[in-house]
């Protein structure tokens, strides 16, 4: 259950260990990391460390969100949903649209901000 609200920003129960800037879901009541196939409802704007502990989430409308990246991106490339909360340049078999990148990545772990588009 959400519990404060700004423009952007929602805070939920964590369902266990979520890394700041990993794209999340809801599960059974609470969040849990994005999987390459899940729509997610934003991105973690602080670390989840166990089951329970209540984080922001930055909502999927929030004109820009800090991603993780699985590996290199351009600045200006498409980003798509990739495994683990992560967002990637390549488009892999049944991910999803996320936006564009508004920085470079040059590694997989790094963090970028997107602009985020939903088609």
């Amino acid at each position: 259950m959400s519990q404060t609200h700004d423009s952007f920003c929602v805070t939920f129960e964590a369902g266990g260990a979520i890394s700041q800037y990993a794209r999340v879901k809801i599960t059974s009541g609470k969040l849990a990391v994005a999987g390459i196939y899940d729509a997610d409802i934003g991105v973690a704007e602080r670390q989840a460390f166990a089951d329970g502990d209540v984080i922001p989430v930055r909502l999927l409308n929030s004109p820009t969100q800090k991603v993780i990246a699985a590996g290199a991106i351009s600045q200006g490339a498409y980003v798509y949903t990739a495994a683990n909360g992560k967002v990637s340049a390549t488009k892999a078999a049944g991910s999803h649209f996320r936006g564009v990148a508004l920085e470079a990545a040059s590694a997989d772990g790094d963090i970028i901000e997107i602009q985020p588009i939903y088609a």
